[in-house]
């Protein structure tokens, strides 16, 4: 979108893309109240779906957290099956570098009856896939995303 349209406008720019509606969190969080609760303060601009963010990339990238938060908290990491941007076969490989035991090996979980995704289970990390989405995973499989992350959330199982 923002490749084949190097000609737009700034205005154009702070747009959502074509293929992502995001009115409905813009409104919410530049709603005065919500981010008043979040303690944004005023001097901060209205979010925007596509914000221009600075930040430097590393090559190490977020791994760092994930080691630095072990033992501290429960985690979970999830992917769609399908996303070109983040593959699932990356975020194995730099988890996989972390040396976690596997409490869990990988398996199915299901929706409906139908294959929600795939999940492993290691020494305070969960990862789970949602089969069928790219990145944007709610968007892609809202039931799906839903069984994966609240089942996690209260501990049930996947």
């Amino acid at each position: 979108w923002f490749f084949k349209n190097k000609k737009l406008s700034a205005k154009q720019l702070a747009d959502d893309p074509p293929c992502v509606s995001g009115v409905g969190v813009s409104d919410y969080l530049n709603d005065p109240t919500v981010r008043s609760q979040l303690h944004v303060p005023d001097k901060i601009e209205t979010w925007s779906l596509c914000s221009a963010i600075d930040y430097s990339m590393l090559p190490i990238g977020s791994q760092w957290i994930w080691e630095g938060l072990k033992n501290e908290y429960r985690m979970l990491k999830y992917s769609g099956d399908t996303d070109a941007v983040v593959p699932t076969k990356g975020t194995v490989r730099w988890i996989n570098t972390m040396n976690r035991t596997i409490l869990a090996d990988w398996r199915p979980y299901f929706v409906d009856d139908y294959l929600g995704g795939s999940v492993i289970e290691y020494d305070g990390l969960t990862l789970g896939t949602i089969h069928g989405a790219g990145h944007m995973t709610p968007i892609d499989r809202p039931s799906q995303t839903y069984h994966l992350i609240f089942n996690w959330l209260f501990r049930r199982p996947i």
